[in-house]
């Protein structure tokens, strides 16, 4: 492993938490009035601030956040940070060290770092200053959160144990991220004993989590169909396959597996078809000899799997997929790429931590729900190797916050930095100071 110094800095607003240490106690309480209590230096807040706007008005998609990057190394070496961690293969990606000096166990926080391909609207404040790119998906607020946190203990470890390592990961979005750190080993070679993250919930109000056990997100996969068959011209289409209209037949075909095909509680599935092109020369007058349609499919478990019945998802799909060949008399080729695993929160390390953070935050801050999502995370890479544990962070007040991630439209509202700053603060805390050598991870 490689050491490197290297630079940079950021900032924060109002917090509506109010915080106080009895003791080893943490308290988290919500309260309209916690402006007043801000049990960080102003500096803190003024770093998560600043990170937050730089990483929102310069974004950078996947693999290439040079910029992001530089900014976090120096910020973090002006923190105080000596170990900072180099990868070779990862030019991006930034691994950083803080240790207390005290016994303890070693954790890890995660954040991204790219945004998307997205036009921002220009009434958004901040707003991208990069043409076509956009943090749309909270990994600026995640990276800035991160950041202060880092600041945070590095101005005072007194609360602390063991050592945090800090994993400002790049390539969320494309492929190359989370299985990439995972594939180099550096997380083993730490000796991380559990990761956390944290990631934006649209709908959810600001100062207020959600966290379930067991698989959370599910696994992504993602599918390419080709039709071939006679062409025609379109006044004639008997005289061909007809192939627009057999595309037709098999995505409403292909859409009604997940609920009249499999065992829609025990093999749950969501299969969209996203993509249908006729080839970028067809005519307007032609019935095409080949269609291609794309989309994804999610699901909890591997499509390889067999179900109760002993047919697997991706053998169901096929069967179906042969059927409209038959009838239509054409030729369909099927191609799976399996991409992202389900995320799974860990049992043990669920059962240690979340009754200590439920004990330190207001009563309802932290809502354990048994709900499942069909999105998907490259989180999910870390989950079979660590220990970890994966939280719905609320962004939603007044106006902001309300529309989806990855629309033009998505954004959060400011007082979600303090309190994901305090939140990811006290998580980190009360992990240091756990007995994790009780939790045990079977790869």
């Amino acid at each position: 492993m490689k050491y490197g110094n290297k630079r940079s800095l950021l900032q924060i607003s109002g917090i509506f938490i109010v915080f106080t240490i009895v003791g080893a106690n943490v308290v988290l309480a919500v309260d309209a009035v916690a402006k007043q209590h801000r049990p960080f230096p102003d500096k803190i807040y003024s770093v998560v601030e600043k990170a937050y706007r730089q990483f929102h008005e310069y974004p950078e998609l996947g693999n290439v956040e040079f910029q992001t990057c530089d900014y976090i190394q120096e910020s973090l070496i002006q923190a105080g940070f000596t170990q900072i961690i180099e990868l070779p293969n990862l030019l991006t990606a930034v691994i950083a060290v803080w240790d207390t000096g005290r016994e303890g166990p070693t954790i890890g926080l995660r954040s991204e770092m790219d945004a998307r391909p997205t036009q921002e609207p220009a009434h958004h404040d901040p707003c991208s200053k990069i043409n076509g790119v956009m943090h749309n998906c909270g990994h600026d607020i995640h990276a800035a959160i991160l950041l202060g946190t880092a600041h945070a203990i590095a101005n005072d470890d007194s609360a602390f144990r063991g050592k945090i390592v800090f994993v400002f990961q790049p390539a969320e979005e494309v492929r190359g991220g989370a299985d990439d750190i995972v594939a180099c080993g550096i997380l083993k070679e730490l000796g991380i004993q559990a990761l956390f993250a944290q990631h934006v919930a649209p709908g959810t109000p600001v100062g207020r989590w959600n966290i379930s056990p067991g698989a959370v997100m599910a696994g992504s996969n993602y599918f390419n169909i080709t039709l071939k068959g006679q062409g025609s011209h379109a006044a004639d289409p008997s005289a061909g396959s007809d192939l627009p209209l057999v595309a037709a037949r098999l995505v409403e075909t292909l859409s009604s597996i997940p609920a009249r095909s499999l065992d829609i509680l025990n093999q749950p599935m969501v299969m969209s078809v996203t993509q249908i092109s006729t080839g970028e020369h067809s005519a307007l007058n032609v019935i095409p000899t080949q269609v291609t349609l794309g989309g994804t499919i999610r699901a909890f478990y591997d499509l390889d799997s067999p179900g109760e019945n002993g047919k697997s998802a991706r053998d169901v799909i096929m069967q179906a997929i042969k059927g409209v060949a038959a009838t239509y008399d054409v030729e369909i080729d099927f191609e799976l790429r399996k991409a992202t695993p389900p995320t799974q929160n860990h049992n043990e390390l669920f059962d240690l931590i979340i009754p200590q953070l439920q004990s330190a935050m207001a009563p309802g801050a932290l809502k354990v729900t048994h709900g499942r999502g069909m999105f998907s995370e490259d989180f999910a890479y870390y989950t079979p190797h660590h220990p970890c544990l994966y939280f719905s962070l609320g962004v939603m007040k007044g106006e902001k916050g309300k529309n989806g991630v990855h629309t033009p439209e998505f954004d959060v509202h400011p007082d979600t930095l303090p309190q994901g700053l305090l939140f990811l603060w006290t998580l980190a805390k009360i992990a240091s100071n756990s007995d994790l050598s009780v939790i045990h991870i079977t790869e």
